[in-house]
């Protein structure tokens, strides 16, 4: 009887864990054909101003301790802070005004690592089908309220776009729909990830993949590919390229 006892209660315990694993699964993103999980880290807030919003920007730096800072060339002041800090910062009086120019995304750990936290920045890459479909970008960005924050003159059918303090869905949400949608080659989300652990500086992954000149090939996420064999989008000396 006892025995019996113990497997009925082992047994849910399995359930349980498997229930809440799958929970935490519901966040992930397209990369090809490959559908990545992550998890959320909700200890932490990526929170993004534009730079000629000076400042705002003060106002935020002089009340939070910012743990990581994410170096960005198109515009965006964009830094990490812990939960707390965040929550302290919607009790300030100039928050309510001050929080309308800001971009709030998150901060996520990879499945296959979760000592690997990557961070949810503003922005997402696209990739159109032909050029013709600049004008179907255009009515997706209208109805996401996203910015086209740069058109990659290198390669044609490539766009960033920047989710807005107006938009409704975050840089992840929008990439999957967008993925989704059918109407595009593709469309991933842009997340960064800490370079070296003693490092402060974040280097975003799909556009500066690394601060040397170098042959070597790295993934959307900035990480050193081994085996570029399989066709897909990597990143060398800097920029973006199609095998």
């Amino acid at each position: 009887m006892k025995t019996g006892r113990t497997f009925i209660l082992t047994l849910l315990l399995l359930i349980i864990c498997s229930l809440h694993a799958t929970a935490q699964t519901d966040y992930f993103y397209y990369y090809g054909s490959q559908k990545i999980p992550l998890y959320l880290n909700e200890d932490k807030v990526v929170v993004s101003v534009s730079k000629t919003c000076n400042e705002i920007i003060e106002r935020i730096h002089a009340n939070v301790q910012v743990l990581v800072t994410i170096n960005d060339s198109n515009g965006m002041d964009i830094i990490v802070i812990s939960r707390s800090d965040y929550e302290n910062l919607t009790t300030m009086d100039f928050w309510e005004e001050d929080s309308k120019s800001v971009i709030l995304t998150s901060c996520f750990f990879l499945k296959a690592s979760k000592k690997a936290p990557v961070y949810e920045s503003p922005y997402l890459n696209v990739c159109l089908k032909k050029e013709e479909d600049e004008n179907l970008l255009n009515t997706y960005a209208e109805q996401y309220k996203l910015r086209i924050a740069e058109h990659m003159t290198l390669m044609p059918l490539w766009y960033i776009l920047s989710v807005t303090p107006e938009s409704e869905k975050s840089p992840l949400q929008c990439a999957n729909e967008l993925h989704e949608s059918g109407d595009f080659a593709s469309a991933v989300p842009d997340l960064v990830e800490q370079r070296a652990p003693d490092d402060q500086t974040i280097v975003r992954g799909i556009t500066n993949a690394t601060s040397e000149k170098t042959s070597r090939l790295f993934d959307l996420l900035g990480r050193p590919v081994k085996d570029a064999s399989k066709h897909g989008i990597y990143v060398k000396d800097g920029r973006k390229v199609i095998r």
